[in-house]
């Protein structure tokens, strides 16, 4: 399970070939997904509050449910982490090109 935070993670190779337009681009996506997540998860909670409190709601229901949820949670947060990271290493590479950038016009 702890490949997916590979798998979503852009490694440093990768970065250095963007152009700027797609370095920033990966930036607001990745905090996009984050944001979604974070969103969904909050939700997810409400209904499932909702659910609990409903006498329609069964145990093997609940159980099932609770499974679900469960798993969810294992997997969201490598997720998250490895957008999180996507966003620094861009961000940081950004400013990396814009120090380079500032650094030769000031030696021209």
């Amino acid at each position: 399970m702890n490949d997916i935070r590979k798998h979503i993670s852009v490694n440093k190779e990768r970065l250095q070939k963007m152009e700027d337009d797609n370095l920033g681009y990966l930036v607001s996506s990745s905090e996009d997904v984050i944001f979604s997540i974070t969103n969904g998860m909050k939700a997810i909670g409400n209904l499932a509050s909702a659910a609990v409190h409903s006498a329609e709601y069964s145990q093997d229901d609940a159980m099932i449910d609770l499974e679900r949820i469960a798993h969810l949670l294992t997997v969201v947060p490598l997720i998250i982490e490895a957008e999180y990271e996507n966003v620094f290493k861009a961000e940081n590479e950004i400013r990396e090109r814009e120090r380079k950038k500032f650094s030769q016009k000031t030696q021209q």
